[in-house]
């Protein structure tokens, strides 16, 4: 009996450690989204650009972001792209 729960306290604990594992892996990536349209999830990406005075811009794109009618330049320029009622139309 003590070798029973022995085994199945164990396995609880490699089993938490694997979902700690993955859940920081993820947040070290940088998986991050944006509720879109209907709740959808919408990954995005981080860029950054510089300006003509050499001041660094943050911005964020979705990562699939040559699937959409838009060029790069259009979410630098539109920061609430995924506000936006149009911006995932194909």
């Amino acid at each position: 009996m003590n070798t029973l729960i022995k085994g199945a306290v164990a396995a609880l604990v490699l089993a938490g450690a694997s979902l700690t594992g993955v859940s920081a892996a993820n947040a070290q990536n940088g998986v991050s989204f944006y509720v879109g349209p209907g709740g959808v999830h919408v990954a995005y990406s981080e860029g950054y650009y510089y300006d003509r005075y050499h001041h660094r811009h943050y911005y964020r794109y979705p990562t699939d972001w040559r699937a959409y009618h838009h060029p790069m330049g259009w979410y630098r320029e539109h920061r609430d792209w995924y506000r936006d009622h149009d911006w995932y139309r194909r």
